[in-house]
């Protein structure tokens, strides 16, 4: 009779106890707000950030690597979204919108094992965006992205369902988004395991590694300094949780720089107990091709989770891939829209006090936004008491009542102000819009 074993393989790192992947973990912390943060960046011409695509050199270097058949079960996404064993989904659609929806979408599909299950139905996710900047759940856009220069630009702001910080995203990097059960939820495994794949490959120009707070790093360069390539967010829901994640590939480090930089003289001054603000970084590329990116890690998460052995023959995890062809849920599409929304992209800041100074004018003004993004009170300082008459129809608004619907978007604040040139400067500096 023969009799054949189910192994797990262990994956052992260098900086870290040998890990097995599968285990119960208990006294799970709730995870720290932490992600990709401002980079160093010069001054110069940000026109052709919409249509920045990898280099020909990049591009050379990818690798068809999606060629594997898809199950005869999971023909559909939400077959592969609700089948019973782990899956790799990649997604070669770019709207960003979309894919925050897809994410979702597969996370709260991912089947729960019950105890006797001897199998995990983890899931593995990767996406490549169009060029958008986005913030946390709990974050506040006026404080951490540059929205005048954004709107100029016209690139998205999304607002995501995970907390962390703010992060640019284009076509030189790669989103990753491990989901498993609440249980087994650590800030640790997965990021080890990405690090173990790429260092493995010898295609990244640094090797990488995790720091105590969970994101991925270059180890330590001449200068001192471990940049960082990678951070974090997570959700933990309904039993289930999820680790997503930027990884700097080839990303526009300029670019990026500039999007999250603010300025108390441009933009105001912030004042919000509520807000989760992000944690400055200094970043780097790790100049690895895309297709290697995903190619390694998702090996790696199937060798480890993956694989089973069944009467002497082996299966992996199968990789289903979404495109312009895949149907996609309903749900998907409105969940999409509602991340779309203002009310969702901006309504959802928790309260704050946003304030400006005018050195020509002698002009300060602070306005006090409540829930829902509403402005509900604003003051004015000056010694020309002529200029503030020029905020007379503004406050019989707020006074009337009609606050309520005053939304705190700069053309619709300056809409309300009479005095064309100190209207036009607050419209710039709340959002760029006159």
């Amino acid at each position: 009779m023969q009799i054949t074993l189910r192994m797990m393989r262990p994956i052992t790192f260098k900086w870290a106890p040998t890990i097995h992947f599968r285990r119960l973990l208990s006294n799970v912390n709730v995870p720290f707000g932490d992600d990709l943060a401002a980079a160093d960046a010069e001054l110069f011409g940000l026109e052709d950030f919409q249509h920045y695509r990898e280099s020909p050199d990049v591009m050379d270097k990818t690798r068809n690597i999606f060629s594997e058949p898809i199950k005869h079960d999971t023909t559909s996404l939400e077959a592969a979204a609700t089948t019973k064993e782990p899956m790799v989904f990649v997604s070669k659609l770019e709207d960003p919108y979309t894919n925050l929806a897809i994410e979702d979408y597969v996370y709260n599909k991912m089947p729960l094992p019950q105890k006797s299950d001897l199998h995990s139905f983890n899931r593995l996710m990767f996406y490549t965006n169009s060029p958008c900047v986005v913030i946390g759940k709990n974050q506040n856009p006026w404080k951490e992205v540059n929205l005048a220069l954004l709107n100029s630009l016209q690139i998205p702001l999304l607002r995501r369902r995970s907390g962390g910080g703010t992060v640019v995203h284009d076509s030189g990097n790669v989103n990753f988004s491990f989901m498993t059960t609440k249980s087994e939820f650590t800030r640790f495994n997965f990021v080890n395991l990405v690090c173990e794949a790429v260092n493995s490959t010898r295609l990244s120009k640094y090797p990488i590694e995790v720091n105590q707070r969970g994101d991925i790093t270059t180890v330590k360069q001449d200068d001192n300094i471990s940049y960082k390539v990678s951070g974090s967010a997570y959700k933990l829901s309904k039993g289930r949780s999820y680790h997503h994640g930027t990884m700097l590939l080839n990303s526009r480090l300029d670019i990026l720089g500039k999007l999250l930089s603010t300025t108390k003289e441009k933009n105001g001054s912030i004042e919000s107990t509520s807000s989760v603000a992000s944690v400055k970084s200094k970043v780097t590329n790790i100049e690895m091709a895309s297709d290697d990116f995903i190619k390694c890690v998702s090996d790696t998460f199937k060798d480890v989770y993956g694989t089973d052995f069944v009467e002497s023959n082996s299966k992996t995890a199968q990789t289903f891939v979404i495109d312009k062809h895949t149907q996609l849920n309903p749900s998907i599409t409105e969940l999409a829209n509602e991340l779309r929304s203002w009310e969702w992209k901006f309504g959802n800041t928790p309260k704050f006090t946003h304030e400006f100074f005018n050195k020509k004018f002698g002009l300060s003004i602070k306005f006090h936004v409540d829930k829902s993004a509403i402005v509900s009170d604003f003051e004015v300082h000056t010694d020309d008491n002529k200029l503030t008459n020029h905020f007379e129809f503004l406050r019989q608004v707020i006074d009337d009542g009609q606050a309520e619907k005053l939304k705190y978007r700069g053309s619709e604040v300056a809409g309300l102000i009479t005095h064309d040139e100190i209207s036009d400067w607050i419209g710039e500096c709340i959002d760029g819009s006159v």
